[in-house]
């Protein structure tokens, strides 16, 4: 009785699972573009990796990219399906690139799908695609590198560099459909003369559309530092003297070693004003000039930095209100501290109007182990 009972109990937990999909009855998409079609519709991209078993136990990895035209995307999955073998299968998503002239139109148009289907990977990065995204997909680069793995090394480089926000499908969900609030993707764009896929900014969108205005690359650690997100390392160089003939030896290089944000939005009436101050605390990492052991060449960078670092700030708010980007949800802040005024407020008309004054204050804690 007790072994009968035993093999009962082996029985339950040795059930498969319901939902089980085999792996040999699919092929894996790792990476989906979308562009504007005509007619209304869209080009639908994927790249669909293959591994092909030798007789003598060797692998060949192999890249198909196909393109489609489609009224939706998941009519353009359809269309797929019909010229592969196996069954689409985006469960390892890892990347949706956006062209930018379909972004502009709407960005939602082709996520909604990602949202309803469970199978669906959430956690594949998103970005825009300066021109084609298919352009992006279809490019040969010089590496044996796949283009999903490729891609997500670069957006993840610039993460960790400070480039970037790190936005998936799943993160922007929320502010795709939260009034006063907006978001930003990271630009990939192809440099056909160095053969490489390059990070190229952040895309500033309002509502569900790109609004065709960029943080370039040049600004967007400020831009990500302004929003008091840091990655592993965050460099700054900027100019500092004109002294020097030899101009690297005007310049400065730093790491930003602790930051520190605060935004105070002030409401008077239907007017309403940010004040944004950033300290920054950072070691000099490249500083050809030296003499960093004098207190008063200190805090001659100090000055210089912060009154540099801050035009470029005021150059970043400047884009975002051209680009009728909030991407500091001051409308959200307005909505939930100064509900009666926000009423009486158009948000989209009002954010481009309202005064910014951005203000950041940096301080050498570290100069390097020379003098």
């Amino acid at each position: 009785m007790k072994k009968i009972l035993l093999i009962i109990i082996c029985l339950l937990l040795l059930t498969g699972c319901w939902d089980e999909r085999q792996f040999k009855n699919i092929k894996l998409v790792m990476t989906m573009g979308f562009d504007q079609g005509e007619d209304g519709g869209i080009i639908e991209t994927v790249s669909i990796p293959t591994v092909n078993r030798g007789t003598e136990g060797q692998t060949e990895e192999r890249v198909q990219v196909l393109s489609t035209w489609a009224r939706t995307p998941l009519e353009g999955r359809d269309f797929v399906d019909q010229s592969i073998a196996e069954s689409f299968d985006p469960a390892k998503l890892r990347v949706v690139v956006i062209g930018e002239e379909l972004a502009k139109e709407n960005i939602y148009s082709v996520l909604d799908e990602f949202y309803r289907n469970p199978t669906n990977n959430l956690n594949a990065h998103l970005a825009i695609a300066k021109g084609r995204a298919s352009d992006v997909l279809s490019y040969q680069n010089i590496s044996d590198t796949m283009i999903s793995e490729y891609i997500s090394g670069v957006l993840e480089g610039a993460v960790a560099s400070t480039h970037a926000t790190g936005e998936n499908i799943q993160l922007i969900c929320a502010e795709l459909f939260e009034p006063g609030e907006d978001f930003s993707l990271p630009i990939l764009a192809v440099d056909e003369e160095k053969q490489l896929i390059k990070y190229d900014g952040m895309a500033l969108f309002h509502e569900e559309q790109y609004s065709g205005v960029d943080i370039p690359m040049k600004l967007s650690t400020m831009f990500m530092l302004m929003q008091g997100i840091k990655g592993r390392v965050a460099h700054l160089t900027k100019k500092v003297s004109d002294e020097h003939e030899d101009e690297r030896y005007n310049y400065v290089t730093v790491n930003v070693r602790g930051h520190k944000r605060k935004a105070d939005i002030s409401v008077h009436k239907d007017t309403v004003s940010v004040d944004l101050n950033l300290s920054l605390k950072v070691r000099v990492v490249e500083y050809p000039s030296d003499h960093l052991q004098e207190k008063r060449t200190i805090d001659e960078l100090d000055e210089k930095l912060s009154e540099t670092l801050t035009k470029d700030a005021q150059k970043v708010v400047s884009l975002m209100q051209e680009a009728n980007s909030d991407i500091w949800a001051i409308g959200r802040q307005v909505k939930a501290y100064y509900p009666e005024v926000y009423k009486e407020l158009d948000w989209a008309e009002t954010f481009p109007e309202i005064e910014i004054k951005p203000s950041v204050k940096v301080e050498v804690i570290q100069h390097g182990i020379i003098h």
